[in-house]
């Protein structure tokens, strides 16, 4: 063997090496180029929608930019927020100032008496929230009418309640 065949194999075999590695440097590449042909294609979709979006949300004709918009819409959400908590405010005052107002109303109309026609007498129980009030009651008779006003508080009365005042704070309630 000459010096110079024992080289040829030995260039050969360099050769063959080296043509696998631009092989392989080929195949890496083409995945490499193919992954990020495929995140380009993926930021195209991302992008064209966000344009859409873009173009949606200024299409009201407003001729001002983003930032502008955005500083407007935090305002307005920040009066939105205070106008709610003033009318929670007002509703919770109103809610308490009137508990103390008349809310229930019991009618009652009946014949206390077998000489006199008709239902003309009646019990009238007017109460607030926390059953506080009075029942009013008009006999009517022959000879007159006579009224009486007794105190309700919590549904319950000091003085002796007739049947049809009681029946008028349970109609109230």
């Amino acid at each position: 063997m000459t010096p110079h065949s024992h080289c040829g194999s030995a260039s050969s075999i360099l050769a063959k090496s080296t043509r696998e590695e631009i092989m392989n440097l080929t195949y890496i590449n083409s995945i490499l180029s193919g992954t990020l042909l495929l995140l380009v294609i993926w930021q195209t979709v991302r992008l064209i929608k966000l344009d859409r979006i873009r173009k949606e949300f200024f299409s009201s004709g407003l001729k001002k930019n983003l930032e502008q918009i955005l500083v407007d819409q935090n305002r307005s959400l920040t009066q939105i927020s205070q106008d709610l908590r003033h009318l929670d405010e007002n509703l919770t005052r109103l809610y308490k100032d009137n508990r103390h107002n008349l809310q229930k109303v019991g009618f009652i109309r009946f014949n206390p008496f077998d000489d006199a026609g008709g239902n003309i007498s009646f019990a009238l129980a007017l109460l607030d929230g926390d059953d506080n009030g009075a029942v009013i009651s008009s006999l009517h008779g022959r000879e007159g009418t006579r009224m009486y006003a007794k105190a309700i508080k919590g549904g319950v009365s000091e003085s002796k309640l007739t049947e049809e005042e009681t029946q008028a704070i349970k109609d109230a309630k």
